[in-house]
């Protein structure tokens, strides 16, 4: 290792983000930090939801990755081709890379094309060009049947399919057509939020069978199309708003990084992966919970879990006599439902022998930390 330690953080979305922020703010000078992305911008995704309703432009919500530079941060942009964990090297657009640390925070990959007729037939809820076609689509829309289809598990931000059922609810009724549309989940899942428990599952099909949304769990989507195809059973859909399937980036997988279960599996409490001085936040990676069950991927829980790490590992480099932090799987998130009001999820998730979670119930109080949250993002992290 040379006299300023080199740190690679690859993706720069929350936890690429607030890694590369923490670290900077905590060494500065004594180390030299360098994020990787293909894109030019940090998108706030829970925004997508604004975007698809047009409550907002995509500019309003995204920011230039390279004001990075500007706070001593190198941002590179381009393509990472190949990644070397055991040797700590990066094979990327701009030429080959050595580093001391490597964080890998690429989040998970979407995969449309592994569903049949997705790219063609449905609007993808978990991209800002798919969210910008919901717009526009519900902007034409006068009446039919509506399917919002998960695709398979897992997926992140597992609140985003339910808050878009319940927020379609109150814009038909605005538009005064709710009577003259369906509204249907289908879901891999068994249950809503699955991991956080059958009370907070139960209390979210309460709220769906209360605005007359159809709900169809344990579903195996086979194709999409004009209809919804799921093996035996199919009906037609008018519109489908689509979250497609995730994976683990084909870099991390390709570099040995991925375990069996197809993501990088990390110590739950200090995000080290099997390679010394290689870290895992965020979506890409898994980890297991007591019960057998896997942390949910959620923005809340990478910005912990970058923040955990950033300590630790300035701690390290500055040779600190500090006590190092753990990740303790305690997290939240927003439900929206509409009329300007949110329920709140939150607990601990690495409680034994089951999660511990409480979900409030929806208010206008949620709704404006909701909202004020996004502004807040939007201007701490860049």
């Amino acid at each position: 290792m040379g006299e300023i330690p080199k740190i690679a953080i690859l993706g720069g979305g929350v936890g690429g983000l607030v890694a590369a922020s923490e670290l900077n703010y905590r060494l500065g000078i004594k180390a030299e930090i360098t994020l990787f992305d293909r894109s030019s911008h940090h998108i706030y995704q829970p925004a997508f939801l604004r975007l698809a309703f047009g409550e907002r432009k995509l500019d309003s919500i995204r920011r230039p990755l390279d004001l990075l530079n500007r706070q001593g941060i190198n941002y590179l942009k381009g393509e990472i081709f190949r990644v070397d964990p055991e040797n700590l090297l990066i094979n990327a657009e701009h030429g080959d890379f050595d580093f001391d640390y490597l964080i890998i925070a690429l989040g998970a990959q979407l995969d449309p094309a592994a569903v049949e007729g997705f790219e063609d037939n449905a609007l993808n809820l978990y991209s800002a060009e798919g969210a910008e076609s919901i717009s526009q689509a519900l902007a034409d829309f006068s009446g039919g049947k509506i399917a919002i289809v998960v695709s398979s598990m897992p997926y992140k931000c597992p609140a985003a399919p339910y808050e878009m059922a319940f927020l379609l609810d109150y814009h038909l009724r605005n538009k005064k057509i709710r009577q003259k549309t369906e509204i249907a989940i289908v879901t891999a899942e068994p249950a809503p939020m699955p991991v956080a428990g059958e009370k907070v599952g139960q209390a979210v099909m309460d709220m769906l069978s209360k605005q007359e949304i159809e709900y169809l769990p344990k579903a195996k989507v086979k194709s999409l199309g004009q209809y919804v195809s799921l093996g035996e059973k199919r009906f037609k859909a008018d519109l489908i708003i689509g979250i497609p399937p995730h994976r683990c980036p084909d870099v991390a997988t390709d570099a040995g990084l991925a375990s069996k279960n197809g993501w990088i599996e990390v110590e739950g409490k200090g995000m080290t992966t099997k390679f010394d001085n290689v870290y895992a936040i965020g979506d890409c990676t898994v980890i297991t919970l007591a019960n057998g069950k896997a942390l949910p991927k959620a923005g809340v829980f990478a910005k912990s879990q970058a923040q955990i790490l950033a300590y630790n590992l300035a701690h390290q480099i500055t040779k600190s006599s500090a006590a190092q932090k753990k990740f303790d799987g305690r997290g939240g998130c927003f439900l929206e439902v509409g009329h300007k009001k949110a329920a709140y999820a939150k607990g601990d998730f690495y409680h034994e022998p089951d999660p511990l979670v409480n979900l409030k119930p929806p208010s206008r109080l949620y709704y404006y930390f909701k909202t004020l949250y996004e502004k807040y993002w939007l201007k701490a992290w860049i």
